[in-house]
């Protein structure tokens, strides 16, 4: 009996969640730090023009120190529209979810790793950013899922997905605490 009444419980904790997630949930600035390494990624929302179609995403940038010494600073000021012609990262994005269910808590999003450069720097998917609690986010890049829309299949003409797997410059795997924007 205790648990059922248990697994009840977590049944509606996870249903308070779920039902509180939307796309604005994912908005602000994100933040892992442990020992030595800081990083943040700053998420806001956006417009994607792909011709004369507009869909919401979320634009985004991200920061990373090691030891105190600044690896990667792209979260810059990042415009509210973009018309994806022009290339993410000279339009200051680096970070683009696709928002493709309004409530779900999991979300998928392409990442410009402005280090290793995937695909000459087109960036690549396979990143989700999993809501777990208002102010916790699950952020996962796998580079595997990323590159095989781009490799699958290609023997003679590209590199295999083995050949174009180089890691990324950010932590792949990590839980992200949502800043207080009040705290500076």
């Amino acid at each position: 009996m205790n648990r059922l009444l248990l697994c009840f419980a977590f049944f509606l904790v996870c249903l308070n969640v779920s039902s509180q997630v939307n796309y604005d949930s994912f908005v602000g600035t994100w933040i892992y730090q442990r020992n030595d390494t800081v990083f943040k990624i700053k998420l806001q929302n956006g417009t994607e023009m792909i011709g004369s179609h507009s869909f919401k995403v979320l634009f985004g940038g991200y920061f990373l120190s090691v030891n105190g010494i600044v690896k990667d600073n792209y979260i810059r000021e990042i415009p509210s529209i973009w018309n994806v012609t022009n290339p993410a990262p000279s339009s200051n994005i680096y970070i683009v979810v696709f928002l493709n269910n309004e409530f779900s808590s999991l979300q998928g999003f392409e990442f410009y790793d402005q280090r290793k450069k995937h695909l000459n720097g087109r960036g690549i998917g396979g990143g989700g950013i999993e809501l777990i609690a208002p102010n916790k986010i699950h952020w996962t890049l796998n580079e595997r899922e990323g590159l095989w829309p781009y490799l699958e299949g290609e023997q003679v003409e590209g590199p295999t997905i083995e050949e174009a797997i180089q890691g990324f410059s950010v932590p792949t795997d990590v839980i992200m605490i949502k800043e207080n924007p009040t705290k500076r």
